[in-house]
């Protein structure tokens, strides 16, 4: 990101499919993102919390700028049914 602008977090996810697609429906509508924790994760192994592996694994949080925070919620409270596996 160029500019200086406070950064808000969206959204917040362990599920490495929701990353993906959160990071698509970002990208698809030109909002800037950062993510934090998404190094933790090894697909091969699971979560890292130092030496410790956990299946279930740290948060992927995604931020965006303020600017753009309230535009990012909106998309990703529509997209939502893309989160649910329930049917």
């Amino acid at each position: 990101m160029e500019n200086e602008e406070p950064l808000e977090i969206v959204m917040e996810t362990v599920n490495p499919a929701e990353v993906a697609i959160i990071k698509s429906l970002l990208e698809g509508a030109g909002i800037p993102f950062l993510t934090r924790g998404e190094d933790q994760y090894d697909a091969f192994r699971g979560a890292f919390r130092g030496t410790v592996i956990s299946s279930g694994g740290r948060p992927v949080t995604f931020l965006v700028p303020t600017s753009k925070a309230e535009e990012a919620r909106l998309l990703l409270h529509d997209d939502r049914r893309y989160f649910d596996t329930t049917d």
